[in-house]
């Protein structure tokens, strides 16, 4: 394949109109990177866990972050801001992720995309945590859907990845959507991003595809019986995934995502920091690749904080239970903690 062929590969993957891959660290450099979010337009985000990124990489654009990833929050953001869907703008943007922000939030896509449209908003969604595997943001209504790649190429490609697509415009009795018509009236004007892959990029995405559905179905349950394992820890608290009942979204999330809840699990330490616990840990849960086959752990709110994002490998996840639990304890015991506490 080369990257045309790998375009068009995603593009019928994700039920899009149009793909682009892009190299880029993460969706909000992506869509920075696309240029159709232009100076003048307004951009309404529920990104929390990203808000450094959408406050240095769109010069000349109103930037609004909200506090809470519902329709109504985006329609009051957006208030008074005179917009159209022709081309030439100036145009209002709606961003959310499928599963994201702090908490692992998920939106009501059908609702955002309703209110978007009532809006005049070109409704973008981050697809990175769910995956094209776990949600179709297109047919929810997004014009827009990116998606990091790193998944997709187990954690093996040597540069980071992100895949937008474009909705189509046809709708039913040969009606045209005006939204995803702008949207891709405005990536077509893209036309200096030509994407030069290096022969093991094109490989690692070709095999990628080839194998996605597994591999993410194996992610997802792993997740799953992580999030259990943890809602049962005495040692942690606040456990968020969407599939616990425990979660605000659940309810939404049993009909936006597919085939589980997403690969993500977030919790809070009681007595230890993030430093704390990874510091009793393996190396390689915090070194391994995003997106491979090792689970891997991150502090969302630095190593001072208590907070713990889980993304699950395809390792076993009775081992990952076991080391997590071994790490807790030994920490909890340590002198030196008690000393200090």
């Amino acid at each position: 394949m080369d990257v045309q062929q790998l375009e068009e590969a995603w593009a019928t993957r994700a039920g899009a109109r149009e793909a682009r891959l892009l190299v880029a660290s993460h969706v909000p450099a992506a869509l920075s990177q696309l240029g159709i979010v232009r100076p003048g337009d307004r951009l309404v985000a529920f990104a929390d866990d990203f808000a450094d990124a959408f406050a240095c990489g769109f010069d000349g654009c109103d930037v609004v972050l909200v506090g809470d990833p519902c329709a109504e929050a985006f329609a009051a953001a957006s208030e008074g801001f005179d917009v159209s869907f022709d081309a030439e703008g100036p145009h209002l943007w709606w961003f959310v992720n499928s599963i994201g922000g702090f908490g692992l939030r998920v939106p009501d896509l059908r609702a955002l995309g309703r209110a978007a449209r009532d809006a005049r908003a070109l409704l973008v969604v981050d697809n990175t945590v769910a995956g094209v595997f776990g949600c179709d943001p297109l047919r929810l209504g997004a014009v827009l859907s990116l998606e990091a790649l790193d998944r997709v190429c187990a954690g093996k490609s040597p540069r980071k990845l992100v895949a937008a697509s474009v909705a189509r415009s046809q709708l039913k009795r040969h009606r045209v959507d005006a939204a995803a018509e702008c949207a891709y009236a405005l990536l077509e004007r893209c036309d200096a991003l030509a994407l030069d892959l290096s022969v093991e990029e094109v490989d690692v995405l070709e095999r990628g595809l080839s194998s996605l559905d597994t591999r993410m179905q194996a992610h997802f349950d792993r997740a799953r019986a992580l999030a259990e394992y943890l809602a049962a820890n005495e040692m942690v608290r606040d456990v968020r995934y969407p599939g616990l009942t425990s979660h605000p979204d659940h309810a939404v999330a049993t009909g936006i995502l597919e085939h589980g809840f997403g690969p993500a699990v977030e919790f809070d330490l009681i007595e230890l920091s993030a430093g704390e616990l990874f510091d009793a840990l393996p190396g390689e849960f915090r070194t391994s690749p995003a997106g491979g086959a090792t689970t891997r752990l991150s502090a969302p709110r630095g190593n001072q904080g208590s907070t713990i994002r889980l993304f699950a490998g395809t390792d076993n996840p009775l081992v990952v239970a076991a080391t997590l639990d071994n790490a807790l304890r030994n920490q909890l015991n340590h002198p030196q903690l008690h000393k200090l506490r």
